[in-house]
């Protein structure tokens, strides 16, 4: 018997629970067990339609000239709905009809860091700007034909064009071909900006499509259409715009760009901020910021902002 029907009968047996103690030990120490462990924990989760394990074991017989001896009744620590689901992927992987590759599907990710920006080129030619304090993460394998980036913080896309480019975050998703747009995502906010071309934006049940010069915005759990003016991000260019902003948020947002420690006082966070801040100073930023809202502080050790 060659190695490889050998090796087809030891895992056999292995499913049926019937492996010697030396049987064991000799799958043990090769990698395929290892495989089929995690490609089992894999398929455990899958909604599995019914297949004809004869008819594809004939079949695989008939290609292959397989013959794999028999087994005693099993003394099975595993359910019939396990051996058949393994037989059947056995089958499968042995007839060529897919590959172990289809579990090991590498996904990329890349996360920013306080105050970094970073770009990131995609398979097809696409750019991603990332924004501090962001992640993305993307499967590279048949790219494609499948363009999909998961999105979590802010970042600026660059879509080349082909088929269709999908956005995902946790509180909406965006759908387009080719473009340019916008996306900033958090716990409490959502907001999509479109530079050029056309963006499909879901919400729950609500749908928008945003073409150059127009924005959309999740208020009070509703996603409403605004209008912009800009060319590009303003956080690419190196400073953020607020307008009617809660103190607090501000002071969220201000901590992506600086390594600040800021305890902003209860009798502060009804405040709003109107105003333009800068990624690239500190001091600038914090006095732009407190000076305008005649908020008096100074700043200690280790950038803790202090306030009287």
């Amino acid at each position: 018997m060659n190695k490889k029907l050998l090796k087809d009968n030891l895992i056999a047996k292995w499913l049926d629970n019937s492996l010697s103690e030396e049987q064991r030990k000799e799958l043990e120490s090769s990698r395929e067990l290892d495989e089929l462990k995690i490609v089992l924990d894999e398929i455990d989760n899958w909604k599995v339609k019914k297949f004809d394990t004869e008819n594809g074991l004939a079949k695989l017989k008939e290609r292959k000239k397989l013959v794999i001896a028999p087994t005693p009744p099993k003394k099975a620590n595993i359910t019939n709905r396990w051996l058949q689901i393994a037989a059947s992927l056995l089958i499968l992987l042995s007839a060529g009809y897919f590959s172990w590759d289809l579990f090991f599907i590498q996904t990329i990710t890349i996360k920013t860091q306080i105050a970094e920006n970073k770009t990131v080129e995609l398979p097809s030619g696409s750019k991603i700007k990332l924004d501090a304090l962001s992640e993305i993460s993307y499967k590279e394998k048949n790219w494609n034909d499948n363009r999909t980036v998961h999105l979590d913080g802010q970042a600026f896309f660059d879509v080349s064009k082909g088929s269709l480019f999908k956005v995902i975050t946790d509180r909406g998703n965006i759908n387009v071909l080719g473009t340019q747009f916008n996306v900033n995502t958090s716990d409490t906010a959502f907001e999509v900006i479109c530079y050029e071309g056309k963006v499909k934006v879901t919400y729950e049940s609500d749908e928008l499509i945003l073409t150059k010069g127009k924005s959309a915005l999740v208020q009070k759990n509703q996603l409403k259409e605004t209008t912009h003016v800009n060319t590009a991000p303003n956080w690419t260019n190196g400073y953020s715009k607020y307008n009617k902003t809660s103190l607090p948020d501000v002071i969220k947002n201000l901590k992506k760009y600086y390594n600040i420690n800021i305890q902003l006082p209860k009798k502060y966070e009804h405040l709003e901020f109107s105003g333009t801040l800068t990624h690239k100073n500190l001091d600038t930023a914090l006095e732009t910021l407190f000076v305008t809202m005649e908020i008096k502080y100074e700043i200690g050790n280790d950038n803790t902002v202090i306030f009287e």
